[in-house]
Protein backbone atom coordinates (compact mmCIF):
# COMPACT_ATOMS: atom_id res chain seq x y z
CA UNK A 1 0.00 0.00 0.00
CA UNK A 2 1.35 3.29 -0.99
CA UNK A 3 2.03 5.82 1.52
CA UNK A 4 1.07 9.21 1.27
CA UNK A 5 3.82 12.56 1.62
CA UNK A 6 2.95 14.61 4.72
CA UNK A 7 1.52 17.34 2.78
CA UNK A 8 -0.84 14.97 0.64
CA UNK A 9 -1.83 14.01 4.01
CA UNK A 10 -2.43 17.35 6.22
CA UNK A 11 -4.57 18.41 2.73
CA UNK A 12 -6.44 14.98 2.89
CA UNK A 13 -5.56 14.49 -0.58
CA UNK A 14 -4.91 11.45 -2.88
CA UNK A 15 -0.85 11.20 -3.11
CA UNK A 16 0.30 9.28 -5.85
CA UNK A 17 3.72 8.11 -3.55
CA UNK A 18 6.31 9.24 -5.58
CA UNK A 19 9.04 11.06 -3.88
CA UNK A 20 8.43 14.40 -4.64
CA UNK A 21 4.72 13.81 -5.21
CA UNK A 22 3.16 15.27 -8.47
CA UNK A 23 1.06 17.57 -5.88
CA UNK A 24 3.94 18.94 -4.33
CA UNK A 25 6.08 19.49 -7.78
CA UNK A 26 3.05 21.30 -8.89
CA UNK A 27 2.54 24.17 -6.12
CA UNK A 28 6.30 23.80 -5.17
CA UNK A 29 6.30 21.87 -1.43
CA UNK A 30 8.97 19.83 -0.21
CA UNK A 31 7.78 16.63 -0.35
CA UNK A 32 8.58 14.59 3.03
CA UNK A 33 7.59 11.23 4.33
CA UNK A 34 8.40 12.05 8.11
CA UNK A 35 4.86 11.53 9.80
CA UNK A 36 4.07 8.94 11.96
CA UNK A 37 0.08 7.70 10.77
CA UNK A 38 -2.16 9.19 14.07
CA UNK A 39 -5.80 7.59 14.88
CA UNK A 40 -6.52 11.11 14.21
CA UNK A 41 -5.39 14.35 12.32
CA UNK A 42 -6.16 17.68 12.91
CA UNK A 43 -9.81 19.61 12.15
CA UNK A 44 -8.99 22.62 10.56
CA UNK A 45 -9.98 24.48 6.65
CA UNK A 46 -8.59 23.13 4.05
CA UNK A 47 -8.40 26.64 2.07
CA UNK A 48 -5.60 27.36 5.15
CA UNK A 49 -4.06 24.14 4.81
CA UNK A 50 -1.22 25.13 1.72
CA UNK A 51 -0.73 28.49 2.89
CA UNK A 52 0.25 27.14 6.39
CA UNK A 53 2.40 24.42 5.04
CA UNK A 54 4.49 27.45 3.03
CA UNK A 55 4.60 29.82 6.04
CA UNK A 56 6.02 26.33 7.75
CA UNK A 57 8.43 25.62 5.15
CA UNK A 58 9.94 29.29 4.38
CA UNK A 59 10.57 29.51 8.12
CA UNK A 60 11.97 26.28 8.79
CA UNK A 61 13.05 25.51 5.28
CA UNK A 62 11.76 21.73 5.62
CA UNK A 63 8.11 21.32 7.53
CA UNK A 64 7.78 19.16 10.20
CA UNK A 65 4.02 17.10 10.36
CA UNK A 66 5.33 15.28 13.65
CA UNK A 67 6.34 17.90 15.29
CA UNK A 68 3.12 20.35 14.68
CA UNK A 69 0.88 16.98 15.71
CA UNK A 70 3.31 16.23 18.90
CA UNK A 71 2.47 20.14 20.12
CA UNK A 72 -0.91 19.46 19.85
CA UNK A 73 -1.66 16.01 21.51
CA UNK A 74 -0.18 17.78 25.02
CA UNK A 75 -3.01 16.90 27.52
CA UNK A 76 -3.49 19.55 30.58
CA UNK A 77 -2.35 18.21 33.47
CA UNK A 78 -4.63 17.79 36.46
CA UNK A 79 -3.61 19.45 39.54
CA UNK A 80 -5.40 18.27 42.84
CA UNK A 81 -6.94 21.09 45.11
CA UNK A 82 -5.10 21.13 48.40
CA UNK A 83 -7.43 21.13 51.54
CA UNK A 84 -10.67 20.20 49.63
CA UNK A 85 -10.88 16.91 51.57
CA UNK A 86 -8.58 16.78 54.80
CA UNK A 87 -7.58 13.40 56.07
CA UNK A 88 -9.82 13.79 58.83
CA UNK A 89 -12.82 13.78 56.85
CA UNK A 90 -12.09 11.04 54.82
CA UNK A 91 -11.88 9.05 57.65
CA UNK A 92 -15.52 10.30 59.33
CA UNK A 93 -16.54 9.63 55.78
CA UNK A 94 -15.64 6.11 55.79
CA UNK A 95 -16.88 5.56 59.18
CA UNK A 96 -20.36 6.67 58.60
CA UNK A 97 -20.45 4.55 54.94
CA UNK A 98 -19.81 1.68 56.60
CA UNK A 99 -21.48 1.91 59.74
CA UNK A 100 -25.00 3.78 58.19
CA UNK A 101 -24.85 3.16 54.17
CA UNK A 102 -23.27 -0.40 54.11
CA UNK A 103 -26.55 -2.43 54.88
CA UNK A 104 -28.49 -0.73 52.10
CA UNK A 105 -25.42 -0.10 49.89
CA UNK A 106 -23.01 -3.49 50.62
CA UNK A 107 -20.81 -2.67 47.79
CA UNK A 108 -17.66 -1.79 49.43
CA UNK A 109 -15.28 -3.97 51.32
CA UNK A 110 -13.48 -1.35 54.07
CA UNK A 111 -10.01 -3.31 54.35
CA UNK A 112 -9.70 -2.39 50.30
CA UNK A 113 -11.13 0.81 50.42
CA UNK A 114 -8.71 1.47 53.30
CA UNK A 115 -6.00 0.67 50.78
CA UNK A 116 -7.53 2.83 48.08
CA UNK A 117 -7.34 6.16 50.54
CA UNK A 118 -4.17 4.63 51.04
CA UNK A 119 -3.11 4.62 47.08
CA UNK A 120 -5.10 7.61 46.35
CA UNK A 121 -2.04 10.20 46.22
CA UNK A 122 -0.31 7.81 43.46
CA UNK A 123 -3.26 6.46 41.60
CA UNK A 124 -6.31 8.62 40.07
CA UNK A 125 -8.51 5.49 39.93
CA UNK A 126 -8.12 5.28 43.68
CA UNK A 127 -8.48 9.16 44.46
CA UNK A 128 -11.94 9.13 42.57
CA UNK A 129 -13.26 6.58 44.49
CA UNK A 130 -12.19 7.62 47.78
CA UNK A 131 -13.32 11.66 46.83
CA UNK A 132 -16.64 10.18 44.94
CA UNK A 133 -17.77 8.33 48.06
CA UNK A 134 -17.27 11.29 50.26
CA UNK A 135 -19.28 13.89 47.93
CA UNK A 136 -21.40 11.05 48.49
CA UNK A 137 -21.89 11.04 51.82
CA UNK A 138 -21.62 14.85 52.32
CA UNK A 139 -24.54 15.44 50.87
CA UNK A 140 -27.02 12.17 51.16
CA UNK A 141 -26.79 12.30 54.67
CA UNK A 142 -24.96 15.51 55.85
CA UNK A 143 -23.54 13.57 58.97
CA UNK A 144 -20.16 14.57 58.17
CA UNK A 145 -19.09 18.83 58.48
CA UNK A 146 -17.40 20.83 55.45
CA UNK A 147 -14.45 21.54 57.21
CA UNK A 148 -15.27 25.64 56.72
CA UNK A 149 -18.79 26.82 57.12
CA UNK A 150 -19.99 30.32 55.97
CA UNK A 151 -21.73 32.49 58.34
CA UNK A 152 -25.66 32.99 57.53
CA UNK A 153 -25.70 29.98 55.30
CA UNK A 154 -27.20 26.80 56.32
CA UNK A 155 -25.65 23.73 57.25
CA UNK A 156 -27.73 21.98 54.30
CA UNK A 157 -26.49 24.54 51.69
CA UNK A 158 -22.87 24.05 53.06
CA UNK A 159 -22.87 20.20 52.65
CA UNK A 160 -24.56 21.22 48.56
CA UNK A 161 -21.37 23.24 48.04
CA UNK A 162 -18.79 21.73 49.49
CA UNK A 163 -20.16 18.20 47.85
CA UNK A 164 -20.36 19.82 44.62
CA UNK A 165 -16.79 21.08 44.44
CA UNK A 166 -15.68 17.42 45.33
CA UNK A 167 -18.17 16.23 42.39
CA UNK A 168 -16.00 18.92 40.17
CA UNK A 169 -12.68 17.38 41.20
CA UNK A 170 -13.85 13.75 40.33
CA UNK A 171 -15.22 15.06 36.94
CA UNK A 172 -11.72 16.44 36.53
CA UNK A 173 -9.80 14.03 37.42
CA UNK A 174 -11.81 11.20 35.72
CA UNK A 175 -10.45 13.19 32.30
CA UNK A 176 -6.98 11.03 33.04
CA UNK A 177 -8.73 7.69 33.02
CA UNK A 178 -9.97 5.89 30.07
CA UNK A 179 -13.76 5.57 30.20
CA UNK A 180 -13.39 3.02 27.03
CA UNK A 181 -10.91 0.75 28.40
CA UNK A 182 -11.49 -2.60 30.18
CA UNK A 183 -13.99 -1.46 33.34
CA UNK A 184 -13.14 -1.94 36.75
CA UNK A 185 -15.46 -2.27 40.20
CA UNK A 186 -13.78 0.97 41.20
CA UNK A 187 -14.98 3.19 37.74
CA UNK A 188 -18.17 1.50 37.66
CA UNK A 189 -18.87 2.06 41.46
CA UNK A 190 -17.31 5.87 41.01
CA UNK A 191 -20.19 6.08 38.48
CA UNK A 192 -22.86 4.83 40.19
CA UNK A 193 -21.75 7.71 43.33
CA UNK A 194 -21.46 10.40 40.65
CA UNK A 195 -25.49 9.38 39.64
CA UNK A 196 -26.36 9.65 43.71
CA UNK A 197 -24.34 12.86 43.88
CA UNK A 198 -25.92 14.42 41.10
CA UNK A 199 -29.76 13.54 42.32
CA UNK A 200 -28.77 14.85 45.54
CA UNK A 201 -28.03 18.28 44.04
CA UNK A 202 -31.51 18.05 42.11
CA UNK A 203 -29.58 17.53 38.91
CA UNK A 204 -32.18 15.08 37.94
CA UNK A 205 -31.03 14.52 33.94
CA UNK A 206 -27.08 14.74 34.81
CA UNK A 207 -27.57 11.57 37.56
CA UNK A 208 -29.64 9.75 34.51
CA UNK A 209 -26.61 10.11 32.42
CA UNK A 210 -23.84 8.51 35.24
CA UNK A 211 -26.73 5.92 35.84
CA UNK A 212 -26.53 4.95 32.37
CA UNK A 213 -22.92 4.92 32.20
CA UNK A 214 -22.86 2.65 35.19
CA UNK A 215 -25.03 -0.11 33.34
CA UNK A 216 -23.65 0.47 29.86
CA UNK A 217 -20.08 -0.02 32.18
CA UNK A 218 -21.63 -3.50 33.76
CA UNK A 219 -22.68 -5.43 30.74
CA UNK A 220 -19.52 -4.59 29.35
CA UNK A 221 -16.95 -6.19 32.02
CA UNK A 222 -16.01 -8.94 31.34
CA UNK A 223 -16.91 -12.26 32.76
CA UNK A 224 -15.66 -13.36 36.07
CA UNK A 225 -12.73 -15.42 36.06
CA UNK A 226 -12.63 -19.13 36.82
CA UNK A 227 -10.76 -18.44 40.12
CA UNK A 228 -12.16 -20.17 43.55
CA UNK A 229 -10.23 -18.81 46.15
CA UNK A 230 -12.11 -17.22 49.06
CA UNK A 231 -10.90 -13.58 47.71
CA UNK A 232 -12.20 -14.30 44.57
CA UNK A 233 -15.80 -15.60 45.65
CA UNK A 234 -15.99 -12.74 47.64
CA UNK A 235 -14.63 -9.95 44.84
CA UNK A 236 -17.47 -11.64 43.15
CA UNK A 237 -20.13 -11.23 45.74
CA UNK A 238 -19.41 -7.31 45.77
CA UNK A 239 -19.63 -7.75 41.98
CA UNK A 240 -23.42 -9.28 42.19
CA UNK A 241 -24.11 -6.96 44.84
CA UNK A 242 -23.32 -3.66 43.24
CA UNK A 243 -25.60 -5.07 40.55
CA UNK A 244 -28.31 -5.38 42.07
CA UNK A 245 -27.84 -1.63 43.24
CA UNK A 246 -27.42 -0.36 40.07
CA UNK A 247 -30.51 -2.42 39.06
CA UNK A 248 -32.82 -1.02 41.68
CA UNK A 249 -31.60 2.62 41.30
CA UNK A 250 -32.13 2.43 37.68
CA UNK A 251 -35.77 1.14 38.03
CA UNK A 252 -36.84 3.71 40.78
CA UNK A 253 -35.53 6.43 38.49
CA UNK A 254 -37.01 5.30 35.38
CA UNK A 255 -40.87 5.12 37.39
CA UNK A 256 -40.05 8.68 38.61
CA UNK A 257 -39.13 10.30 35.58
CA UNK A 258 -40.58 8.07 32.76
CA UNK A 259 -37.21 7.02 31.57
CA UNK A 260 -36.48 3.30 29.91
CA UNK A 261 -34.69 0.36 31.87
CA UNK A 262 -31.48 -1.18 30.33
CA UNK A 263 -31.14 -3.76 33.12
CA UNK A 264 -33.16 -7.18 32.87
CA UNK A 265 -33.48 -9.96 35.03
CA UNK A 266 -32.27 -13.34 33.28
CA UNK A 267 -31.68 -17.03 34.70
CA UNK A 268 -28.12 -15.53 34.22
CA UNK A 269 -28.98 -12.36 36.18
CA UNK A 270 -26.29 -13.24 39.69
CA UNK A 271 -28.21 -14.07 42.72
CA UNK A 272 -27.52 -12.75 45.97
CA UNK A 273 -26.68 -14.80 48.92
CA UNK A 274 -26.69 -14.40 52.38
CA UNK A 275 -23.26 -13.02 53.87
CA UNK A 276 -22.19 -13.99 57.86
CA UNK A 277 -22.73 -10.27 58.68
CA UNK A 278 -26.37 -9.99 57.53
CA UNK A 279 -25.66 -7.10 55.09
CA UNK A 280 -27.22 -8.51 52.47
CA UNK A 281 -30.47 -8.57 54.11
CA UNK A 282 -31.95 -5.55 53.29
CA UNK A 283 -30.69 -5.79 49.72
CA UNK A 284 -32.10 -8.97 48.98
CA UNK A 285 -35.89 -7.63 50.00
CA UNK A 286 -35.02 -4.60 48.25
CA UNK A 287 -34.64 -6.40 44.91
CA UNK A 288 -37.49 -8.83 45.40
CA UNK A 289 -39.53 -5.35 46.02
CA UNK A 290 -38.16 -3.94 42.28
CA UNK A 291 -37.99 -7.03 40.98
CA UNK A 292 -41.47 -7.17 39.41
CA UNK A 293 -41.32 -4.00 37.72
CA UNK A 294 -39.76 -5.01 34.22
CA UNK A 295 -40.00 -4.07 30.75
CA UNK A 296 -43.59 -5.20 30.60
CA UNK A 297 -44.30 -2.45 33.78
CA UNK A 298 -42.19 0.48 32.40
CA UNK A 299 -44.26 -0.10 28.92
CA UNK A 300 -47.24 0.24 30.07
CA UNK A 301 -45.89 3.19 32.28
CA UNK A 302 -44.31 4.93 29.51
CA UNK A 303 -47.79 4.68 27.02
CA UNK A 304 -45.87 2.75 25.03
CA UNK A 305 -48.17 -0.35 25.24
CA UNK A 306 -51.94 -0.02 26.83
CA UNK A 307 -52.18 -3.71 26.76
CA UNK A 308 -52.56 -4.77 30.16
CA UNK A 309 -55.99 -6.68 32.77
CA UNK A 310 -56.72 -5.45 35.63
CA UNK A 311 -55.35 -8.97 37.12
CA UNK A 312 -52.06 -8.54 35.99
CA UNK A 313 -52.06 -5.32 38.22
CA UNK A 314 -53.47 -6.61 41.29
CA UNK A 315 -50.98 -9.83 40.87
CA UNK A 316 -47.92 -6.85 40.55
CA UNK A 317 -49.57 -5.36 43.75
CA UNK A 318 -49.77 -8.72 45.74
CA UNK A 319 -45.60 -9.42 44.68
CA UNK A 320 -45.09 -6.22 46.20
CA UNK A 321 -47.15 -7.01 49.27
CA UNK A 322 -44.99 -10.33 49.71
CA UNK A 323 -41.65 -8.61 48.76
CA UNK A 324 -41.13 -7.78 53.00
CA UNK A 325 -42.94 -10.70 54.95
CA UNK A 326 -43.98 -9.38 58.25
CA UNK A 327 -41.54 -11.83 59.86
CA UNK A 328 -38.65 -10.20 58.74
CA UNK A 329 -37.19 -8.85 62.04
CA UNK A 330 -33.61 -9.43 61.05
CA UNK A 331 -33.49 -5.44 59.67
CA UNK A 332 -32.02 -2.41 61.58
CA UNK A 333 -33.95 1.10 61.44
CA UNK A 334 -31.95 2.28 58.86
CA UNK A 335 -33.32 -0.55 56.58
CA UNK A 336 -36.58 -0.88 57.77
CA UNK A 337 -36.51 3.01 56.62
CA UNK A 338 -35.99 2.31 52.95
CA UNK A 339 -37.84 -0.94 52.44
CA UNK A 340 -40.99 0.42 53.89
CA UNK A 341 -41.06 3.52 51.95
CA UNK A 342 -40.13 1.64 48.90
CA UNK A 343 -43.17 -0.50 49.39
CA UNK A 344 -45.54 1.67 50.06
CA UNK A 345 -44.42 4.37 47.09
CA UNK A 346 -44.27 1.47 44.98
CA UNK A 347 -47.61 0.43 45.97
CA UNK A 348 -48.55 4.11 44.95
CA UNK A 349 -47.34 3.61 41.67
CA UNK A 350 -49.39 0.31 40.63
CA UNK A 351 -52.15 2.15 41.87
CA UNK A 352 -51.89 5.39 39.89
CA UNK A 353 -50.94 3.31 36.72
CA UNK A 354 -54.47 1.27 37.37
CA UNK A 355 -55.93 4.92 37.20
CA UNK A 356 -54.39 5.61 34.21
CA UNK A 357 -55.72 2.54 32.40
CA UNK A 358 -59.10 3.04 33.76
CA UNK A 359 -59.37 -0.37 36.15
CA UNK A 360 -60.81 1.43 39.17
CA UNK A 361 -64.31 0.58 40.11
CA UNK A 362 -66.33 0.19 43.46
CA UNK A 363 -67.66 -2.99 42.94
CA UNK A 364 -64.18 -4.47 42.33
CA UNK A 365 -62.82 -7.47 44.98
CA UNK A 366 -59.57 -6.54 44.96
CA UNK A 367 -59.30 -3.11 47.19
CA UNK A 368 -55.68 -2.54 45.11
CA UNK A 369 -58.17 -1.53 42.23
CA UNK A 370 -60.70 1.42 44.36
CA UNK A 371 -60.49 4.43 44.12
CA UNK A 372 -60.08 4.80 48.20
CA UNK A 373 -56.49 2.66 48.30
CA UNK A 374 -54.08 5.01 48.93
CA UNK A 375 -55.97 5.68 52.32
CA UNK A 376 -54.90 2.54 53.18
CA UNK A 377 -51.42 3.00 51.69
CA UNK A 378 -51.20 6.08 53.68
CA UNK A 379 -52.07 4.00 56.68
CA UNK A 380 -49.63 1.59 56.10
CA UNK A 381 -46.55 4.02 55.47
CA UNK A 382 -47.94 6.09 58.57
CA UNK A 383 -47.75 3.04 60.64
CA UNK A 384 -44.72 1.58 59.63
CA UNK A 385 -42.67 4.57 60.20
CA UNK A 386 -43.92 6.53 63.01
CA UNK A 387 -41.51 5.55 65.21
CA UNK A 388 -38.28 5.20 63.01
CA UNK A 389 -35.87 7.56 64.18
CA UNK A 390 -35.29 10.59 62.00
CA UNK A 391 -31.75 10.05 61.47
CA UNK A 392 -32.42 6.40 59.79
CA UNK A 393 -35.14 8.23 57.24
CA UNK A 394 -32.10 11.09 56.72
CA UNK A 395 -29.35 8.36 55.91
CA UNK A 396 -31.47 7.53 52.39
CA UNK A 397 -31.27 11.36 51.68
CA UNK A 398 -33.37 13.23 49.61
CA UNK A 399 -34.69 10.23 47.13
CA UNK A 400 -36.37 8.58 50.61
CA UNK A 401 -38.14 12.50 51.11
CA UNK A 402 -39.21 12.43 47.27
CA UNK A 403 -41.27 9.22 47.77
CA UNK A 404 -43.16 9.88 51.13
CA UNK A 405 -43.90 13.56 48.87
CA UNK A 406 -45.69 11.53 46.08
CA UNK A 407 -47.30 9.50 48.61
CA UNK A 408 -48.55 12.70 49.92
CA UNK A 409 -49.57 13.68 46.72
CA UNK A 410 -51.74 11.16 45.63
CA UNK A 411 -53.31 10.83 48.89
CA UNK A 412 -54.33 14.84 49.00
CA UNK A 413 -55.40 13.81 45.47
CA UNK A 414 -58.19 11.50 46.60
CA UNK A 415 -58.90 13.40 49.63
CA UNK A 416 -60.02 16.17 47.30
CA UNK A 417 -63.10 13.50 45.92
CA UNK A 418 -64.37 12.51 49.18
CA UNK A 419 -66.36 14.11 51.43
CA UNK A 420 -65.04 16.33 54.32
CA UNK A 421 -66.55 14.77 57.02
CA UNK A 422 -64.40 11.38 56.15
CA UNK A 423 -61.50 13.51 56.26
CA UNK A 424 -61.54 13.97 60.26
CA UNK A 425 -60.17 10.72 62.74
CA UNK A 426 -62.75 8.84 65.08
CA UNK A 427 -62.24 8.47 68.54
CA UNK A 428 -60.62 4.94 67.82
CA UNK A 429 -58.22 5.44 65.20
CA UNK A 430 -56.36 8.00 63.34
CA UNK A 431 -58.13 9.45 60.08
CA UNK A 432 -56.87 10.04 56.25
CA UNK A 433 -56.35 14.25 57.39
CA UNK A 434 -53.65 12.61 60.20
CA UNK A 435 -52.06 10.90 57.70
CA UNK A 436 -51.69 14.05 55.48
CA UNK A 437 -50.70 15.93 59.01
CA UNK A 438 -48.04 13.16 59.52
CA UNK A 439 -46.38 13.44 55.96
CA UNK A 440 -46.43 17.17 56.34
CA UNK A 441 -44.42 16.76 59.31
CA UNK A 442 -42.39 14.57 58.07
CA UNK A 443 -41.19 16.14 54.81
CA UNK A 444 -40.76 19.33 57.09
CA UNK A 445 -38.43 17.48 59.36
CA UNK A 446 -36.34 15.67 57.11
CA UNK A 447 -32.97 16.67 55.38
CA UNK A 448 -33.83 18.91 52.15
CA UNK A 449 -37.59 18.50 52.73
CA UNK A 450 -38.27 21.87 53.59
CA UNK A 451 -36.89 23.43 50.74
CA UNK A 452 -37.48 20.86 47.81
CA UNK A 453 -40.93 19.39 48.54
CA UNK A 454 -42.79 21.11 51.50
CA UNK A 455 -43.51 24.69 49.34
CA UNK A 456 -44.64 22.32 46.42
CA UNK A 457 -47.18 19.99 48.36
CA UNK A 458 -48.44 23.19 50.62
CA UNK A 459 -49.44 24.96 47.00
CA UNK A 460 -50.89 21.50 46.37
CA UNK A 461 -52.98 21.42 49.52
CA UNK A 462 -54.21 25.19 49.14
CA UNK A 463 -55.36 24.46 45.41
CA UNK A 464 -57.07 21.08 46.23
CA UNK A 465 -57.93 21.21 50.35
CA UNK A 466 -57.77 25.14 51.41
CA UNK A 467 -59.51 23.77 54.07
CA UNK A 468 -56.91 22.24 55.45
CA UNK A 469 -54.19 24.86 55.00
CA UNK A 470 -54.67 26.45 57.74
CA UNK A 471 -54.45 23.49 60.09
CA UNK A 472 -52.08 22.08 58.22
CA UNK A 473 -49.37 25.50 58.90
CA UNK A 474 -50.44 25.96 62.24
CA UNK A 475 -49.16 22.50 62.93
CA UNK A 476 -46.04 22.96 61.08
CA UNK A 477 -45.55 26.60 63.02
CA UNK A 478 -45.50 28.66 59.61
CA UNK A 479 -47.11 32.25 59.80
CA UNK A 480 -47.22 34.98 57.39
CA UNK A 481 -46.68 32.69 54.88
CA UNK A 482 -43.14 31.58 56.22
CA UNK A 483 -41.76 28.90 58.64
CA UNK A 484 -39.07 29.24 61.37
CA UNK A 485 -36.41 28.03 58.44
CA UNK A 486 -37.74 30.46 56.15
CA UNK A 487 -39.83 28.11 54.26
CA UNK A 488 -42.07 30.12 51.40
CA UNK A 489 -46.01 29.02 51.57
CA UNK A 490 -46.83 31.27 48.52
CA UNK A 491 -43.71 30.79 46.55
CA UNK A 492 -44.37 29.12 43.41
CA UNK A 493 -41.32 29.88 41.92
CA UNK A 494 -39.76 26.93 43.04
CA UNK A 495 -37.79 24.45 40.79
CA UNK A 496 -36.26 21.43 41.08
CA UNK A 497 -34.09 20.59 37.65
CA UNK A 498 -37.23 18.89 35.67
CA UNK A 499 -40.63 18.28 37.10
CA UNK A 500 -41.13 17.04 40.23
CA UNK A 501 -43.18 13.39 40.15
CA UNK A 502 -46.12 14.58 41.98
CA UNK A 503 -49.97 14.01 40.74
CA UNK A 504 -49.91 17.36 39.51
CA UNK A 505 -47.27 16.84 36.64
CA UNK A 506 -48.56 13.26 35.77
CA UNK A 507 -50.83 12.10 32.96
CA UNK A 508 -52.71 10.78 35.78
CA UNK A 509 -56.73 10.15 35.36
CA UNK A 510 -59.53 10.27 38.07
CA UNK A 511 -61.20 7.51 36.62
CA UNK A 512 -64.74 7.21 38.81
CA UNK A 513 -68.12 5.89 39.31
CA UNK A 514 -71.13 7.99 37.97
CA UNK A 515 -71.37 11.21 39.78
CA UNK A 516 -68.73 10.94 42.31
CA UNK A 517 -66.64 14.06 41.11
CA UNK A 518 -68.05 17.29 41.40
CA UNK A 519 -67.27 20.02 38.67
CA UNK A 520 -65.04 21.81 40.72
CA UNK A 521 -62.87 19.32 41.48
CA UNK A 522 -63.11 18.49 37.87
CA UNK A 523 -62.02 22.21 37.19
CA UNK A 524 -59.24 22.27 39.30
CA UNK A 525 -57.75 19.00 37.98
CA UNK A 526 -57.98 19.98 34.65
CA UNK A 527 -56.24 23.63 35.30
CA UNK A 528 -53.67 21.76 37.00
CA UNK A 529 -52.98 20.58 33.25
CA UNK A 530 -53.73 17.14 34.30
CA UNK A 531 -55.31 15.12 31.62
CA UNK A 532 -58.32 14.01 33.39
CA UNK A 533 -60.22 11.21 31.85
CA UNK A 534 -63.40 10.97 33.95
CA UNK A 535 -66.20 9.41 33.33
CA UNK A 536 -69.65 10.97 34.36
CA UNK A 537 -72.57 10.39 32.57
Amino acid sequence: MKKACDACRRRKIKCDGTHPCAHCKLIGLSCTYLAIPQRKGRQGEKANVISALRAAQSHNGSYSVQEELSSLETTEKFVRKSGLLPSEMIAACTELFFTRLLSTLPILNREKFQQSVIRMNDSIESYCLVISLCAFVIIQTGGVKPPLSVADVSQLETDISHGKALVDEVLAARRQLDILSEPTFETITVSFFLYCCHVGLGLQRQGWFFLREATTLYSTRALKSDDSSAEALYAESLWKNLYWVILVSERSHAIRRYRPITLQITPETPELKEDISGANTGLKYLAELFRPFDDTFMALWNKADALCLPPSLVGLEQKVLAAIPESAIDLSDDQIANLRVSQQWLRTMVWRLATSLGFLSSSSVNECMTFRYPLQIAKDLTVSTFKIPQQSMEVHGIGLTEKVYDVACTLTDVLSCIPSIELRSSSFELGPEDYLNYFFSLIHRLRGGQSRFLPLLLKIVDQTLPSLITPITRHLQITDGMSESGVSVSDSSFTYDETIFGFHDTEMSLWLEKGRISTDVRDRVEQRGVRSDIQTS
